[in-house]
């Protein structure tokens, strides 16, 4: 099943990265640089996030001598069945401890500084949403709004970031929140990619947005600039670990899709494009969310597939089971309050619970974020600046909330 078209916007679009060439003048600007208290910690975080970056390079090395398929792999697809809409996010990935967040509109947000120069992003969440964050909260790795607005990332290695320019910068994984604070729709994600710059901290990422309305664009970094695929450019509304060009290309060269090929059974990114993209026009019958884990379960890593997640975006209800415990859980986020003014919520993906977990969501906890952070930097915390950890755990501190 192809993706409608979306109105208003060519099928591929590559933004120019040109300083003076995008609008200085964007409402979520910050006049300015980083202040002297972010600079003051911008040492520690760079550091500790190209330390990171490091030893993922190695791990990933020994990932692949172990098995070639599994390394830098995730698979996101949109399911849709007359007027039923889900899209599911198979996260591949070497750990797979997490938190299950629920981020408040109304909540005034700053951009962690990245490098001298770049010019932090500001803006006010309009939204609220679920998000699923492994390296702490503010840093999700993917998640859905109020709005029905979907985001996932995917790796990509061959991603080439944009170089400095006069928009505002945010990093790969903050980029997710600010688009889910403040898009309702892939429209305005198109948008917004190009009046704000992703600037690389860590991740090598691409991304798929899809809306309530089944409407999804792709952004990728491709040789310094933003490539923006939507509309009838997307022949399958699917995104694995290959651009989404040479992921086209190789999907016409099968049935159903303007080929001769049959559907491919291996585990490779484009193996992985194919099948999935080909299962998603045929889902099995019976609940949408049940034909959409049947789906991950087609392009499943084994012992690298952490999490799958599908989203109803319609419902704005989520679905989710783990490595750790299969048992399937949900969230209902139209039963959750979205004001600033009431607590954060937050859940251990783990948890031993099973169904409807809405009601059992508890205060978030910094303790909880620090803990998740101390999980997941562990491997690399002897090498790390003093003051690294404590920025990353800290920030959501920082973050006041409007409301009155």
């Amino acid at each position: 099943m192809t993706s409608r078209p979306h109105p208003g916007h060519e099928n591929r679009l590559s933004v120019d990265q040109t300083p003076g060439r995008q609008d200085a003048k964007s409402e979520e600007a910050v006049r300015g640089e980083a202040s002297p208290e972010d600079l003051g910690v911008l040492a520690s975080w760079r550091f500790a996030f190209l330390t990171a970056r490091r030893w993922a390079a190695l791990l990933c090395a020994t990932t692949v001598a172990m098995s070639p398929a599994a390394a830098w792999a995730c698979t996101t697809v949109l399911v849709e069945r007359g007027g039923e809409l889900a899209v599911g996010k198979s996260y591949d990935w070497s750990m797979g401890q997490g938190l299950v967040l629920i981020n408040k509109r109304g909540v005034a947000k700053r951009s962690l500084p990245l490098k001298p120069g770049d010019r932090p992003l500001q803006w006010v969440a309009r939204h609220a949403s679920v998000t699923f964050n492994q390296y702490g909260r503010e840093m999700p790795v993917g998640g859905m709004n109020d709005a029905g607005l979907v985001v996932e990332a995917m790796w990509l290695e061959s991603s080439r970031y944009p170089p400095a320019d006069a928009r505002p910068a945010t990093s790969e994984l903050q980029w997710i929140q600010y688009l889910l604070d403040t898009c309702a729709s892939a429209q305005q994600v198109v948008e917004a990619a190009v009046k704000v710059r992703v600037s690389l901290v860590y991740g090598k990422i691409h991304y798929l947005a899809c809306d309530r309305a089944g409407a999804c664009v792709a952004l990728e970094q491709i040789d310094g600039r933003t490539a923006i695929t939507t509309g009838a450019g997307l022949k399958a509304r699917t995104l694995t670990n290959s651009t989404y060009a040479e992921s086209r290309r190789f999907l016409e060269r099968h049935k159903g899709f303007g080929g001769a090929a049959a559907v491919p059974t291996g585990r490779s990114s484009l193996e992985r494009f194919v099948r999935a993209s080909s299962l998603a026009t045929r889902p099995a019958r019976g609940a949408i969310s049940t034909a959409s884990f049947a789906i991950l379960d087609s392009v499943s890593l084994g012992d690298y597939s952490k999490w799958n997640i599908v989203y109803l975006p319609k419902e704005l209800r989520v679905y989710f089971r783990t490595r750790a415990n299969p048992r399937i859980k949900s969230v209902e986020l139209r039963r959750v309050e979205g004001a600033c003014s009431a607590p954060v919520k937050m859940l251990d993906i783990d948890a031993d619970l099973e169904g409807d977990v809405t009601g059992k969501l508890v205060d978030y906890a910094a303790a909880a974020n620090r803990k998740l952070l101390e999980q997941t930097l562990r491997p690399m915390l002897k090498q790390l600046p003093a003051g690294a950890l404590e920025l990353l755990a800290g920030y959501p501190a920082r973050l006041p909330c409007t409301a009155k």
